[in-house]
Protein backbone atom coordinates (compact mmCIF):
# COMPACT_ATOMS: atom_id res chain seq x y z
CA UNK A 1 0.00 0.00 0.00
CA UNK A 2 0.97 3.56 -0.48
CA UNK A 3 -0.31 6.57 1.26
CA UNK A 4 -1.14 10.49 -0.16
CA UNK A 5 -2.44 12.94 1.86
CA UNK A 6 -6.23 14.61 0.59
CA UNK A 7 -6.68 17.95 -0.16
CA UNK A 8 -6.32 19.51 3.43
CA UNK A 9 -3.33 17.23 4.16
CA UNK A 10 -4.54 15.66 7.09
CA UNK A 11 -6.14 12.08 6.48
CA UNK A 12 -4.27 9.69 4.42
CA UNK A 13 -6.07 8.52 1.92
CA UNK A 14 -5.29 4.50 0.96
CA UNK A 15 -4.32 3.37 -2.78
CA UNK A 16 -4.49 -0.23 -4.26
CA UNK A 17 -1.37 -1.81 -4.76
CA UNK A 18 -2.88 -3.54 -7.99
CA UNK A 19 -3.20 0.46 -9.46
CA UNK A 20 -2.50 1.47 -12.49
CA UNK A 21 1.30 1.36 -12.37
CA UNK A 22 3.49 3.38 -14.59
CA UNK A 23 6.98 2.15 -16.98
CA UNK A 24 8.87 3.59 -13.78
CA UNK A 25 6.83 1.47 -11.09
CA UNK A 26 4.93 4.25 -10.31
CA UNK A 27 0.95 4.84 -9.79
CA UNK A 28 -0.54 6.64 -12.64
CA UNK A 29 -2.21 9.88 -11.85
CA UNK A 30 -5.69 8.27 -13.41
CA UNK A 31 -5.72 6.35 -9.85
CA UNK A 32 -4.95 9.99 -7.60
CA UNK A 33 -6.99 11.17 -5.50
CA UNK A 34 -8.21 14.71 -5.74
CA UNK A 35 -5.70 17.68 -4.94
CA UNK A 36 -5.56 21.46 -4.90
CA UNK A 37 -4.30 21.58 -8.73
CA UNK A 38 -6.90 19.60 -9.80
CA UNK A 39 -9.17 22.16 -7.62
CA UNK A 40 -7.71 24.98 -9.23
CA UNK A 41 -7.99 23.63 -12.68
CA UNK A 42 -11.71 22.62 -12.68
CA UNK A 43 -12.44 26.32 -11.16
CA UNK A 44 -10.57 27.92 -13.98
CA UNK A 45 -12.59 25.54 -16.70
CA UNK A 46 -15.58 25.88 -14.62
CA UNK A 47 -14.99 30.41 -14.72
CA UNK A 48 -14.83 30.33 -18.37
CA UNK A 49 -17.72 28.03 -18.81
CA UNK A 50 -19.44 30.49 -16.30
CA UNK A 51 -18.69 33.41 -18.58
CA UNK A 52 -19.48 31.43 -21.91
CA UNK A 53 -23.08 30.84 -20.54
CA UNK A 54 -22.97 34.40 -19.36
CA UNK A 55 -22.09 36.22 -22.74
CA UNK A 56 -24.77 33.72 -24.16
CA UNK A 57 -27.70 34.01 -22.52
CA UNK A 58 -27.09 38.15 -21.96
CA UNK A 59 -28.06 38.41 -26.16
CA UNK A 60 -31.76 37.14 -24.88
CA UNK A 61 -31.98 40.03 -22.13
CA UNK A 62 -30.31 42.88 -24.73
CA UNK A 63 -31.66 41.72 -28.02
CA UNK A 64 -35.34 43.64 -27.47
CA UNK A 65 -34.09 46.75 -26.84
CA UNK A 66 -31.66 46.38 -29.31
CA UNK A 67 -33.72 45.82 -31.63
CA UNK A 68 -35.95 48.86 -30.80
CA UNK A 69 -33.06 51.17 -30.91
CA UNK A 70 -31.18 49.61 -34.24
CA UNK A 71 -34.54 48.56 -35.64
CA UNK A 72 -33.85 45.31 -35.90
CA UNK A 73 -35.89 43.15 -38.14
CA UNK A 74 -36.85 38.91 -37.27
CA UNK A 75 -33.73 38.14 -39.08
CA UNK A 76 -31.32 40.61 -37.85
CA UNK A 77 -32.18 39.58 -34.64
CA UNK A 78 -31.90 35.96 -35.46
CA UNK A 79 -28.44 36.81 -36.83
CA UNK A 80 -27.08 38.56 -33.85
CA UNK A 81 -28.46 35.60 -31.71
CA UNK A 82 -27.00 33.37 -33.72
CA UNK A 83 -23.18 34.75 -34.36
CA UNK A 84 -21.79 34.18 -31.23
CA UNK A 85 -22.13 30.43 -32.11
CA UNK A 86 -21.21 30.86 -35.82
CA UNK A 87 -17.89 32.22 -34.00
CA UNK A 88 -17.51 29.15 -31.91
CA UNK A 89 -17.77 26.85 -35.16
CA UNK A 90 -14.86 28.49 -36.57
CA UNK A 91 -12.58 28.70 -33.24
CA UNK A 92 -13.51 25.26 -32.17
CA UNK A 93 -12.07 23.76 -35.76
CA UNK A 94 -9.09 25.89 -35.26
CA UNK A 95 -7.79 26.77 -31.70
CA UNK A 96 -8.04 22.95 -30.94
CA UNK A 97 -5.62 22.53 -33.10
CA UNK A 98 -3.16 24.88 -31.85
CA UNK A 99 -3.34 23.73 -28.16
CA UNK A 100 -2.70 19.88 -29.35
CA UNK A 101 0.35 21.38 -31.39
CA UNK A 102 1.78 24.58 -29.09
CA UNK A 103 -0.02 23.77 -25.60
CA UNK A 104 -2.90 24.08 -23.54
CA UNK A 105 -1.92 26.82 -21.26
CA UNK A 106 -0.90 29.68 -23.27
CA UNK A 107 -3.77 29.30 -25.50
CA UNK A 108 -5.91 28.64 -21.98
CA UNK A 109 -4.61 31.99 -20.80
CA UNK A 110 -4.80 34.42 -23.52
CA UNK A 111 -8.69 34.09 -25.06
CA UNK A 112 -9.04 35.57 -21.68
CA UNK A 113 -7.84 38.20 -22.18
CA UNK A 114 -9.66 38.29 -25.31
CA UNK A 115 -12.62 37.98 -23.76
CA UNK A 116 -12.27 41.40 -21.11
CA UNK A 117 -11.20 43.32 -24.74
CA UNK A 118 -13.97 42.55 -27.00
CA UNK A 119 -16.72 42.83 -24.04
CA UNK A 120 -16.12 45.85 -23.34
CA UNK A 121 -16.05 47.06 -26.86
CA UNK A 122 -19.86 46.13 -26.81
CA UNK A 123 -20.15 49.12 -25.45
CA UNK A 124 -19.36 51.34 -28.57
CA UNK A 125 -21.92 49.67 -31.03
CA UNK A 126 -23.76 51.81 -33.28
CA UNK A 127 -25.40 49.45 -35.95
CA UNK A 128 -26.65 45.87 -36.45
CA UNK A 129 -23.46 44.61 -38.22
CA UNK A 130 -21.35 46.27 -35.17
CA UNK A 131 -23.17 44.06 -33.36
CA UNK A 132 -22.64 41.26 -35.55
CA UNK A 133 -18.93 41.74 -35.63
CA UNK A 134 -18.62 41.65 -31.64
CA UNK A 135 -20.39 38.88 -31.04
CA UNK A 136 -18.42 37.21 -33.47
CA UNK A 137 -15.26 37.73 -32.32
CA UNK A 138 -16.63 36.40 -28.58
CA UNK A 139 -17.93 33.28 -30.26
CA UNK A 140 -14.37 32.72 -31.66
CA UNK A 141 -13.15 33.15 -27.48
CA UNK A 142 -15.75 30.80 -26.21
CA UNK A 143 -14.97 28.41 -28.67
CA UNK A 144 -11.62 27.76 -27.49
CA UNK A 145 -13.43 26.92 -23.68
CA UNK A 146 -14.56 24.20 -25.72
CA UNK A 147 -11.38 22.90 -27.67
CA UNK A 148 -9.03 23.43 -24.30
CA UNK A 149 -11.03 23.46 -21.21
CA UNK A 150 -12.03 20.60 -21.07
CA UNK A 151 -9.37 18.73 -22.68
CA UNK A 152 -7.10 20.71 -19.76
CA UNK A 153 -9.51 19.35 -17.22
CA UNK A 154 -10.15 16.22 -18.05
CA UNK A 155 -6.10 15.65 -18.65
CA UNK A 156 -5.28 16.52 -14.74
CA UNK A 157 -8.43 14.76 -13.73
CA UNK A 158 -8.52 11.52 -11.97
CA UNK A 159 -10.57 8.94 -13.91
CA UNK A 160 -13.10 8.56 -10.87
CA UNK A 161 -13.48 12.07 -10.71
CA UNK A 162 -13.52 13.10 -14.58
CA UNK A 163 -17.83 12.19 -14.71
CA UNK A 164 -18.07 15.10 -11.42
CA UNK A 165 -15.78 17.36 -12.65
CA UNK A 166 -16.25 17.45 -16.12
CA UNK A 167 -20.01 17.02 -16.09
CA UNK A 168 -19.80 19.83 -13.60
CA UNK A 169 -19.19 22.19 -16.64
CA UNK A 170 -22.63 21.99 -17.95
CA UNK A 171 -23.98 22.80 -14.54
CA UNK A 172 -21.55 26.16 -14.26
CA UNK A 173 -22.41 27.15 -17.98
CA UNK A 174 -26.19 26.86 -16.99
CA UNK A 175 -25.31 29.17 -13.67
CA UNK A 176 -23.79 31.78 -16.20
CA UNK A 177 -26.93 31.23 -18.17
CA UNK A 178 -29.49 31.96 -15.45
CA UNK A 179 -27.22 34.87 -13.57
CA UNK A 180 -27.36 36.65 -17.18
CA UNK A 181 -31.26 36.13 -17.01
CA UNK A 182 -30.99 37.75 -13.29
CA UNK A 183 -29.06 40.67 -14.33
CA UNK A 184 -30.96 41.76 -17.44
CA UNK A 185 -33.99 41.50 -15.13
CA UNK A 186 -32.44 44.21 -12.54
CA UNK A 187 -31.02 46.07 -15.71
CA UNK A 188 -31.77 49.52 -17.37
CA UNK A 189 -32.88 48.39 -20.90
CA UNK A 190 -31.76 51.61 -22.05
CA UNK A 191 -28.19 50.72 -21.11
CA UNK A 192 -28.56 47.21 -23.18
CA UNK A 193 -24.36 48.16 -24.38
CA UNK A 194 -23.50 48.12 -20.59
CA UNK A 195 -25.17 44.84 -19.76
CA UNK A 196 -23.36 43.19 -22.35
CA UNK A 197 -20.50 44.21 -21.43
CA UNK A 198 -20.95 42.98 -18.35
CA UNK A 199 -18.92 39.65 -18.93
CA UNK A 200 -15.60 41.98 -18.93
CA UNK A 201 -15.81 41.23 -15.06
CA UNK A 202 -16.06 37.79 -14.19
CA UNK A 203 -13.65 37.38 -17.52
CA UNK A 204 -11.04 39.50 -15.62
CA UNK A 205 -11.58 37.35 -12.63
CA UNK A 206 -11.28 34.10 -14.19
CA UNK A 207 -8.15 35.56 -15.67
CA UNK A 208 -5.94 36.03 -12.52
CA UNK A 209 -6.78 32.35 -11.62
CA UNK A 210 -5.20 31.45 -15.14
CA UNK A 211 -2.12 32.60 -13.91
CA UNK A 212 -1.49 29.98 -11.50
CA UNK A 213 -2.28 27.20 -13.51
CA UNK A 214 1.00 24.91 -15.07
CA UNK A 215 1.13 23.09 -18.10
CA UNK A 216 -0.90 19.60 -18.99
CA UNK A 217 1.67 17.01 -18.21
CA UNK A 218 -0.02 14.73 -20.41
CA UNK A 219 0.56 16.94 -23.24
CA UNK A 220 4.19 17.76 -22.16
CA UNK A 221 4.71 14.05 -22.36
CA UNK A 222 3.42 13.55 -25.76
CA UNK A 223 5.31 16.38 -26.85
CA UNK A 224 8.47 14.20 -25.37
CA UNK A 225 9.32 16.08 -22.51
CA UNK A 226 8.83 14.03 -19.93
CA UNK A 227 10.86 15.30 -17.11
CA UNK A 228 9.03 18.39 -17.57
CA UNK A 229 5.78 16.62 -16.99
CA UNK A 230 7.26 14.34 -14.05
CA UNK A 231 8.41 17.38 -11.87
CA UNK A 232 5.00 18.72 -12.08
CA UNK A 233 3.45 15.74 -11.25
CA UNK A 234 5.34 14.89 -8.21
CA UNK A 235 5.27 18.52 -7.27
CA UNK A 236 1.11 18.27 -7.11
CA UNK A 237 0.08 14.55 -7.13
CA UNK A 238 3.20 13.46 -4.86
CA UNK A 239 6.16 11.69 -5.98
CA UNK A 240 4.73 8.06 -5.89
CA UNK A 241 2.51 9.54 -9.10
CA UNK A 242 3.38 9.38 -12.59
CA UNK A 243 2.01 9.44 -16.22
CA UNK A 244 0.75 6.29 -17.47
CA UNK A 245 2.76 4.94 -20.49
CA UNK A 246 2.66 6.74 -23.38
CA UNK A 247 4.49 6.07 -26.93
CA UNK A 248 8.27 6.77 -27.27
CA UNK A 249 8.27 8.84 -30.05
CA UNK A 250 7.02 12.19 -30.49
CA UNK A 251 5.01 12.14 -33.41
CA UNK A 252 4.14 16.03 -34.91
CA UNK A 253 1.04 15.66 -36.32
CA UNK A 254 -1.64 17.48 -38.93
CA UNK A 255 -4.84 18.01 -39.39
CA UNK A 256 -5.29 15.15 -41.85
CA UNK A 257 -4.07 12.54 -38.92
CA UNK A 258 -6.82 12.94 -36.88
CA UNK A 259 -8.90 12.14 -39.22
CA UNK A 260 -7.03 9.41 -40.73
CA UNK A 261 -6.17 7.96 -36.96
CA UNK A 262 -9.55 7.92 -35.64
CA UNK A 263 -12.76 6.14 -36.10
CA UNK A 264 -14.44 7.52 -38.61
CA UNK A 265 -17.56 6.88 -36.43
CA UNK A 266 -16.49 8.15 -33.46
CA UNK A 267 -15.34 11.21 -35.02
CA UNK A 268 -19.03 11.72 -36.47
CA UNK A 269 -20.51 10.96 -33.67
CA UNK A 270 -18.87 13.25 -31.23
CA UNK A 271 -19.89 16.23 -32.98
CA UNK A 272 -23.19 14.82 -33.80
CA UNK A 273 -24.71 13.86 -30.59
CA UNK A 274 -23.63 17.51 -29.43
CA UNK A 275 -25.69 18.86 -32.80
CA UNK A 276 -28.40 17.10 -31.61
CA UNK A 277 -28.78 18.64 -27.57
CA UNK A 278 -27.69 22.58 -28.72
CA UNK A 279 -30.12 23.20 -31.48
CA UNK A 280 -33.10 22.92 -29.60
CA UNK A 281 -31.68 24.30 -26.60
CA UNK A 282 -30.11 27.62 -28.14
CA UNK A 283 -33.17 28.47 -30.51
CA UNK A 284 -36.00 27.58 -27.65
CA UNK A 285 -33.85 29.71 -24.56
CA UNK A 286 -32.52 32.58 -26.47
CA UNK A 287 -36.44 33.42 -27.79
CA UNK A 288 -38.10 31.65 -24.31
CA UNK A 289 -40.37 35.18 -24.32
CA UNK A 290 -42.20 34.48 -27.56
CA UNK A 291 -42.11 30.17 -27.19
CA UNK A 292 -44.21 30.76 -23.29
CA UNK A 293 -46.58 33.45 -24.80
CA UNK A 294 -47.67 31.34 -27.99
CA UNK A 295 -47.86 27.73 -25.80
CA UNK A 296 -50.23 30.02 -23.56
CA UNK A 297 -48.37 30.33 -20.76
CA UNK A 298 -48.01 33.94 -18.92
CA UNK A 299 -43.93 35.35 -19.44
CA UNK A 300 -43.45 37.36 -16.46
CA UNK A 301 -41.04 36.95 -14.12
CA UNK A 302 -42.03 34.10 -11.96
CA UNK A 303 -42.34 31.99 -15.32
CA UNK A 304 -39.43 32.87 -16.56
CA UNK A 305 -37.50 32.11 -12.86
CA UNK A 306 -39.25 28.93 -12.46
CA UNK A 307 -38.32 28.19 -15.88
CA UNK A 308 -34.45 29.01 -14.82
CA UNK A 309 -35.02 27.17 -11.53
CA UNK A 310 -35.58 24.47 -13.70
CA UNK A 311 -32.31 24.26 -15.69
CA UNK A 312 -30.38 24.66 -12.32
CA UNK A 313 -32.50 21.49 -11.10
CA UNK A 314 -31.54 19.57 -14.49
CA UNK A 315 -28.07 20.28 -14.43
CA UNK A 316 -28.01 18.45 -10.97
CA UNK A 317 -29.89 15.76 -12.04
CA UNK A 318 -27.74 15.43 -15.30
CA UNK A 319 -24.40 15.40 -12.86
CA UNK A 320 -26.25 12.21 -10.64
CA UNK A 321 -27.11 10.14 -14.19
CA UNK A 322 -23.56 10.86 -15.36
CA UNK A 323 -22.54 9.05 -11.73
CA UNK A 324 -25.26 6.30 -12.16
CA UNK A 325 -25.67 5.35 -16.08
CA UNK A 326 -23.39 4.25 -18.95
CA UNK A 327 -22.63 7.00 -21.19
CA UNK A 328 -24.78 4.89 -24.29
CA UNK A 329 -27.53 4.45 -21.21
CA UNK A 330 -27.21 8.16 -20.96
CA UNK A 331 -27.59 9.45 -24.33
CA UNK A 332 -30.20 7.41 -25.46
CA UNK A 333 -32.87 7.71 -22.94
CA UNK A 334 -32.56 11.56 -22.50
CA UNK A 335 -32.68 11.83 -26.77
CA UNK A 336 -36.16 9.56 -26.45
CA UNK A 337 -37.71 11.69 -23.56
CA UNK A 338 -37.14 14.93 -25.31
CA UNK A 339 -38.52 13.73 -28.87
CA UNK A 340 -41.61 12.37 -27.29
CA UNK A 341 -41.67 15.47 -25.02
CA UNK A 342 -41.43 18.01 -28.00
CA UNK A 343 -44.30 15.78 -30.36
CA UNK A 344 -46.58 16.23 -27.49
CA UNK A 345 -46.03 20.10 -27.53
CA UNK A 346 -46.17 20.57 -30.87
CA UNK A 347 -48.37 17.56 -31.53
CA UNK A 348 -51.32 18.60 -29.10
CA UNK A 349 -52.69 22.07 -29.10
CA UNK A 350 -55.30 23.46 -27.08
CA UNK A 351 -54.07 21.94 -23.73
CA UNK A 352 -54.98 23.26 -20.50
CA UNK A 353 -52.26 25.39 -19.71
CA UNK A 354 -50.94 23.41 -16.27
CA UNK A 355 -50.44 20.39 -18.30
CA UNK A 356 -48.62 22.55 -20.60
CA UNK A 357 -46.51 24.00 -18.01
CA UNK A 358 -45.81 20.89 -16.64
CA UNK A 359 -44.96 19.29 -20.07
CA UNK A 360 -42.63 22.26 -21.04
CA UNK A 361 -41.21 22.46 -17.65
CA UNK A 362 -40.50 18.66 -17.70
CA UNK A 363 -38.69 19.26 -21.13
CA UNK A 364 -36.67 22.12 -19.79
CA UNK A 365 -35.68 19.16 -17.19
CA UNK A 366 -34.62 16.88 -19.65
CA UNK A 367 -32.58 19.14 -22.14
CA UNK A 368 -30.39 20.70 -19.30
CA UNK A 369 -29.59 16.93 -17.97
CA UNK A 370 -28.49 16.04 -21.08
CA UNK A 371 -25.99 18.82 -21.57
CA UNK A 372 -24.29 17.38 -18.77
CA UNK A 373 -22.51 14.81 -20.74
CA UNK A 374 -21.15 17.25 -23.43
CA UNK A 375 -18.30 18.35 -21.85
CA UNK A 376 -17.30 14.33 -20.36
CA UNK A 377 -17.86 12.39 -23.44
CA UNK A 378 -15.83 14.23 -26.16
CA UNK A 379 -12.49 14.38 -24.08
CA UNK A 380 -13.09 10.72 -23.72
CA UNK A 381 -12.93 9.30 -27.10
CA UNK A 382 -9.59 11.39 -27.99
CA UNK A 383 -6.37 10.22 -26.95
CA UNK A 384 -4.14 13.17 -25.44
CA UNK A 385 -2.31 13.36 -29.02
CA UNK A 386 -5.64 14.35 -30.27
CA UNK A 387 -7.57 15.34 -27.52
CA UNK A 388 -8.00 19.47 -28.08
CA UNK A 389 -8.62 19.16 -31.95
CA UNK A 390 -11.18 16.49 -31.28
CA UNK A 391 -12.73 18.61 -28.41
CA UNK A 392 -12.72 21.52 -30.94
CA UNK A 393 -14.15 19.47 -33.72
CA UNK A 394 -17.31 18.13 -31.75
CA UNK A 395 -17.73 21.67 -30.16
CA UNK A 396 -17.54 22.88 -33.82
CA UNK A 397 -19.87 20.39 -35.27
CA UNK A 398 -22.22 21.30 -32.81
CA UNK A 399 -22.82 24.85 -32.97
CA UNK A 400 -23.96 23.99 -36.99
CA UNK A 401 -27.06 23.35 -35.76
CA UNK A 402 -27.50 25.67 -32.77
CA UNK A 403 -26.80 28.77 -35.10
CA UNK A 404 -29.09 27.61 -37.69
CA UNK A 405 -32.04 26.43 -35.16
CA UNK A 406 -31.53 29.72 -33.62
CA UNK A 407 -31.76 31.66 -36.90
CA UNK A 408 -34.27 30.43 -37.98
CA UNK A 409 -36.04 29.99 -34.85
CA UNK A 410 -37.61 33.17 -34.87
CA UNK A 411 -38.73 32.96 -38.42
CA UNK A 412 -40.59 29.82 -38.36
CA UNK A 413 -42.10 31.00 -34.71
CA UNK A 414 -43.31 33.59 -36.75
CA UNK A 415 -44.34 32.08 -40.08
CA UNK A 416 -45.50 28.58 -38.86
CA UNK A 417 -46.31 28.79 -35.56
CA UNK A 418 -45.33 27.41 -31.89
CA UNK A 419 -46.24 23.65 -32.59
CA UNK A 420 -45.08 23.30 -36.02
CA UNK A 421 -41.76 24.77 -35.10
CA UNK A 422 -41.20 22.62 -31.76
CA UNK A 423 -42.26 19.56 -33.95
CA UNK A 424 -39.36 20.64 -36.42
CA UNK A 425 -37.39 21.10 -33.34
CA UNK A 426 -38.15 17.50 -32.40
CA UNK A 427 -36.24 16.48 -34.88
CA UNK A 428 -32.73 17.09 -33.49
CA UNK A 429 -33.18 14.89 -30.47
CA UNK A 430 -35.14 12.05 -33.26
CA UNK A 431 -31.76 12.16 -35.18
CA UNK A 432 -29.64 12.05 -32.33
CA UNK A 433 -31.10 9.18 -30.90
CA UNK A 434 -30.59 6.60 -33.66
CA UNK A 435 -27.48 7.94 -34.37
CA UNK A 436 -26.90 7.18 -30.25
CA UNK A 437 -27.85 3.43 -30.79
CA UNK A 438 -25.53 2.53 -33.80
CA UNK A 439 -23.13 4.83 -33.18
CA UNK A 440 -22.22 6.04 -29.11
CA UNK A 441 -18.83 3.97 -28.00
CA UNK A 442 -18.58 3.70 -24.56
CA UNK A 443 -16.21 5.09 -22.62
CA UNK A 444 -16.81 5.61 -18.68
CA UNK A 445 -14.72 3.19 -17.35
CA UNK A 446 -11.59 3.66 -19.65
CA UNK A 447 -8.66 5.50 -18.93
CA UNK A 448 -8.12 8.67 -20.65
CA UNK A 449 -6.16 7.17 -23.01
CA UNK A 450 -6.81 3.62 -23.95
Amino acid sequence: MTQQKDIDGIEPVRRDAFAQRTDAGRISIDEAPLNRLVLLVAVAAFGGIFIDGYILGVIGGAVAPAAAELGLSALGQGLIAASALIGIFVSGLFFGRIADRYGRKRVFFWNLVGFVVVSLAQLFVVGTWDLVAMRLLLGLLIGVEYAVGTALLAEFTPRRHRSVLLGSIAAFWFIGFISAFVVAHAWDADSWRMLLASSAVPALVVLILRMALPESPRWLQAQGRTTEAQAIVSAHYGPQYGLPPAPTEVVKTRLRDFFRENDVRTVIYSGLFWFCQVGPLFAIFTFIVPVLEDLGLNSGFSTDLLMNGLQLLGAGVGLWLLWLLPRRTFVNWTFALMVVLLVFLGGWTELPSLVVLIVFGAFVLIITASNSIQYVYPPEMFTTRFRSTGVGYAAAFSRVGAAGATYLFPVTLEHLGVSSTLLIAAIFPLVGFIASLFWAPETKYSALDD
